[in-house]
């Protein structure tokens, strides 16, 4: 995937100014990006997390602690 920079925004803006005077065409280009945009940002989805292992801390009760 290619990064998102001011050369990309910068590039956009020309095409469509060199395509205003078509306005179904200008509408075509808009929903392309608009389609893309939504591609590019959907989250792509985990197929299954890694299980940790549930470790619980030991405890002391302090009354057994002093029978030793």
């Amino acid at each position: 995937m290619e990064e998102l920079s001011c050369d990309n925004i910068i590039e956009i803006n020309h095409i469509k100014k060199l395509i205003s005077h078509e306005k179904k065409l200008l509408k075509i280009f808009d929903d392309i990006i608009v389609i893309a945009n939504i591609k590019l940002n959907k989250e792509k989805t985990c197929a299954s997390l890694p299980i940790e292992e549930n470790t619980e801390p030991l405890l002391s009760d302090h009354s057994s602690d002093d029978e030793d």
